[in-house]
């Protein structure tokens, strides 16, 4: 899925909606309401560097219909033309030659004010902030490789529009 802050809200709740074990109404709206409240990340001063590599193949998993995936692509072509965020699509072919290190799953590298870095991994509903420095450096590593076997920015952009216009 799309990283929780890049989400559209008709995307969060969608995804909220479908999760198991079901959710009432009310709480699909207390958690969307908390992840739109996130994205003051993009806007705060100090400004805040943000980086997503997203799987190309969650760009064209319906979550919701089709008109939410278009939005939520939309969505992503507009934080990914910030001066402090960059966007890049990791292909389906990633790591033919070489190792596919982003199938270990999904991780956010922090450097907090203070540049000390950690990492928070995020399974199943349950979340872990590692600060140990080799395990951090370990991640920092992992995440240099799939950055490495994603698409440029610009091409990451290119490809996002082009889906966009598919799913008219």
């Amino acid at each position: 899925m799309v990283d929780g802050i890049f989400q559209t809200e008709d995307y969060a709740t969608a995804l909220i909606s479908g999760s198991f074990p079901p959710v009432s109404g009310q709480r699909v709206a207390e958690l969307v309401e908390g992840r739109m409240a996130r994205k003051t990340v993009f806007d705060r001063d100090p400004v805040a560097l943000i980086e997503l590599v997203v799987e190309q193949s969650v760009l064209t998993r319906l979550v919701g219909d089709r008109t939410v995936l278009r939005g939520q692509l939309q969505a992503l072509l507009s934080h990914g033309r910030r001066r402090n965020v960059t966007v890049q699509v990791l292909p389906p072919n990633s790591g033919e030659r070489t190792d596919h290190v982003g199938l270990y799953g999904p991780l956010k590298l922090v450097e907090t004010p203070s540049h000390e870095h950690l990492v928070y991994l995020e399974v199943q509903d349950e979340g872990l902030l590692i600060s140990d420095p080799a395990k951090v450096s370990m991640y920092r590593q992992r995440y240099a490789k799939i950055r490495a076997q994603a698409l440029s920015p610009d091409e990451s952009l290119g490809l996002i529009e082009r889906l966009v216009g598919e799913q008219q």
